[in-house]
């Protein structure tokens, strides 16, 4: 195929089937994957000459080497189980109801703390916990829906112990650390945005000055993380989210201490045992610590667990299946059982639900990866980069910033937007003679954070959780202006880091 517009239109057309099947024909993100996948096949073979063959294998390598997204995904889904069937997470959510009984305080508490520790280890086992416990808190089931999605957009990019960056290291083979720092950088001003919205959306009063305390604590305690973690310590980085829930448990703790007013609060508080909401931190800070033993002391002797495997012709790809974040988080759920404030299941009656749960996820994964392989080997991705950076640095970190968000809007799952980008900042850092770790790092942080809330699949799910049908037109109105502010903010930001 030698005519390039055609080649461009075809190296276009996924992303365009994605948009249509999701916000036009409300389909579901695991069979619009398959199609599409189909389609990208059909496209290879007859556009490109890839051998049929060779599509099968060239689908397969692209999701071995986004092997630790699987097991990110996968034991996220098991933690998240475990920590719900042994008593944890609903002692934890007691617990942090106390600590300030304002509205206003249970609900950010809920969000920041709660979803900053379940977030760290599986982002998408927050929204079952938080969503419903703000409706249990009085908040409208809408609002509550909403205000989550963006509160925790900021973070996206962090969860599942920094999976972003990781999927982004291995298919660029990039030291992770630089990545880190420049989605770190990036996500500062983004916590503002999320966390104003958040209280906008839930009609918290920010002229109130208890409100207003709590919001500027809540943006202190993640900004702190992340500049701690991302900037300071990038090492460190896979704390990042562990950090700024601690922080801002900390923080609000303190700020109640000091003679917080509170507001619409209930005088029937639940005598909680300390020893038992100690017991139920327990597993997320023995997990911390492992962390921070296996990053620091034991990296060395961790490295030498990696091998290399290599199939088909391509490159080898380091895997190490003792020193990666899914580990880390396998480790955690065990831990849930050394702790357990209930015992009435067990780890093999947990895994096997938990698996079953995150199959379709998985799948949708697989799809995403082999069509971004695909794309890979045929050039396709190559001839995107070539057309951006004709007008020069400035202009193609707008277009990757804007392209980056579409397409993270278009995928069921972030990880195959962020893989396809981040592999391609490779070709254009060479182009434009920029720091590839800059624009990996951009590409990483837009695909992943500020369409996440606009996702189609996502908007459904929350919406069953809240309780409310036929709203998502809605909900995706309420949260594109707070979105859109956060989308603009990076791409001015572009102008100054590229």
């Amino acid at each position: 195929m030698d005519n390039e517009f055609l080649q461009t239109i075809v190296a276009l057309l996924p992303f365009v089937i994605l948009l249509l099947g999701f916000l036009v024909f409300k389909m579901n993100a695991l069979r619009l994957s398959l199609y599409v996948w189909l389609l990208e096949i059909f496209a290879v073979v007859v556009f490109f000459n890839m051998p049929v063959q060779k599509t099968l294998t060239a689908s397969v390598w692209g999701n071995i080497t986004i092997w630790n997204g699987f097991l990110v995904l996968w034991t996220g889904q098991i933690f998240g189980q475990c920590f719900r069937s042994t008593g944890a997470l609903n002692m934890l959510l007691n617990t942090l109801d106390q600590v300030l009984p304002s509205k206003t305080g249970k609900a950010v508490t809920l969000c920041s703390v709660v979803g900053g520790y379940l977030g760290a280890f599986n982002g998408f086992a927050t929204y079952p916990v938080t969503i419903p416990g703000l409706v249990r808190q009085g908040i409208d089931g809408f609002r509550a829906a909403v205000g989550y999605l963006v509160y925790f957009s900021w973070s996206i990019a962090f969860v599942s112990l920094f999976i972003a960056a990781t999927i982004a290291s291995s298919v660029t083979k990039l030291p992770i650390e630089g990545i880190v720092q420049t989605m770190g950088l990036l996500t500062l001003p983004m916590i503002i945005v999320s966390v104003v919205g958040f209280f906008k959306i839930l009609d918290f009063d920010l002229k109130n000055s208890d409100n207003r305390n709590i919001a500027c604590l809540t943006i202190a305690a993640n900004m702190s993380a992340v500049i701690l973690f991302t900037q300071i310590f990038p090492r460190l980085y896979i704390l990042t989210l562990i950090a700024a829930a601690t922080l801002s448990f900390l923080f609000l703790w303190l700020y109640s201490k000091k003679g917080a007013t509170y507001s619409n609060t209930s005088n029937d508080k639940e005598i909680i045992s300390k020893k038992l909401a100690f017991k139920a931190f327990l597993p997320l800070i023995v997990g911390s610590i492992i962390v921070i033993i296996f990053s620091y002391p034991l990296k060395a002797i961790m490295a030498k667990t990696a091998f290399k495997l290599s199939l088909w012709g391509y490159a080898p790809v380091s895997i190490n299946l003792i020193n990666t974040p899914g580990t880390y988080i396998l480790i955690t759920a065990l831990l849930c059982y050394v702790f357990a404030i209930k015992k009435t299941s067990t780890f093999t009656a947990d895994f096997i639900i938990a698996s079953k749960r995150g199959l379709p996820s998985l799948i949708t994964l697989f799809l995403g990866g082999a069509m971004v392989n695909l794309m890979l080997d045929t050039g396709q991705i190559t001839l995107l980069a070539r057309h951006m950076t004709q007008w020069g640095s400035s202009v193609y970190g707008l277009l990757l910033s804007g392209l980056g968000f579409l397409a993270g809007m278009a995928f069921g799952q972030g990880i195959p937007a962020c893989a396809m980008f981040s592999k391609m900042q490779m070709a254009s850092s060479e182009m434009l003679h920029v720091n590839a770790s800059v624009l990996v790092g951009l590409a990483a942080m837009v695909t992943m954070g500020p369409a996440n809330p606009l996702k189609p699949s996502l908007l459904q799910f929350t919406s069953s959780l809240a309780n409310i049908t036929n709203r998502d037109s809605d909900m995706f109105n309420l949260a594109f202006k707070w979105q859109l502010i956060q989308l603009f903010i990076i791409c001015v930001m572009s102008l100054f880091i590229i």
